[in-house]
């Protein structure tokens, strides 16, 4: 059952982008109280909240869904009145991660309200302790519906049964008295998988080009090879040429 802590929180009296400003300065957060009017309309009172103790009370919780038993007051520090809401969105900085605005809304003891509940699993599935799967969350948060004093904080459930390829559902999860879920039965919240098998790529033959001989161009001038007259092939021992066989003997 989610925890219900006090905050005091002022009417802020500025509102837009310089207003905002200057409260962040003074070391608060700027905020809205959601609530309904007598006629059942909607109305917002803007408020601002001490950033310190606001920064504390979520640290000391499980989720951001905190019943909060809100003491309103004027700008100077009278008692307006006293409401029990519900913290259902904190803004952060981008970058630097502080809270830089948040929505309360009003709430009855006796009405329904809707909310979003983390889950977190226990033990040790059978699938990873002994073949190596993997678990994995598919569901961080699942949506529910009950009275304020029955809304949980986490809801927890137990894996340790899991084997490779067994799953637990919505329609599987324990939880407390009072407390319906409004996801879809069918839907898996924890998973256990085989694990991944690494592929080892195989390095790809190497394409061998085909050797390409080309065609050596005979030159028409050039004697062929073994042709008679050629100077080659009196230096190689071949037969003289016509002049020299011809020329007398005993000339010089």
């Amino acid at each position: 059952m989610a925890k219900t802590v006090s905050l005091q929180v002022s009417q802020r009296a500025g509102i837009g982008r310089t207003a905002l400003k200057a409260v962040r300065k003074a070391g608060r957060v700027p905020g809205v109280l959601y609530g309904k009017a007598k006629d059942k309309t909607v109305r917002s009172r803007p408020i601002e909240i001490d950033a310190r103790k606001l920064a504390a009370l979520l640290q000391s919780s499980t989720s951001e869904n905190v019943l909060v038993d809100v003491e309103l007051t004027d700008p100077s520090g009278k008692k307006v009145d006293q409401h029990l809401a519900l913290l259902l969105d904190v803004q952060h900085h981008p970058i630097k991660d502080y809270i830089i605005h948040i929505d309360l809304h009003e709430i009855a003891q006796d009405e329904i309200l809707h909310a979003e509940v983390p889950v977190a699993s226990i033990g040790e599935p059978v699938g990873v302790k002994t073949g190596g799967g993997l678990l994995e969350t598919m569901l961080r948060n699942i949506r529910v519906a009950c009275l304020p004093r029955n809304l949980p904080e986490l809801i927890t459930v137990d894996v340790s049964h899991l084997e490779i390829g067994h799953s637990v559902h919505v329609r599987e999860l324990i939880l407390p008295e009072g407390v319906t879920v409004t996801n879809p039965p069918e839907l898996p919240v924890f998973s256990v998988f085989a694990p991944k098998e690494e592929v080892v790529e195989t390095p790809s033959a190497e394409v061998v080009q085909p050797e390409v001989i080309m065609e050596k161009k005979v030159d028409e001038a050039a004697p062929a090879p073994g042709a008679k007259g050629g100077k080659a092939d009196a230096k190689a021992g071949g037969k003289p040429d016509a002049k020299a066989a011809a020329k007398p003997e005993g000339k010089k």
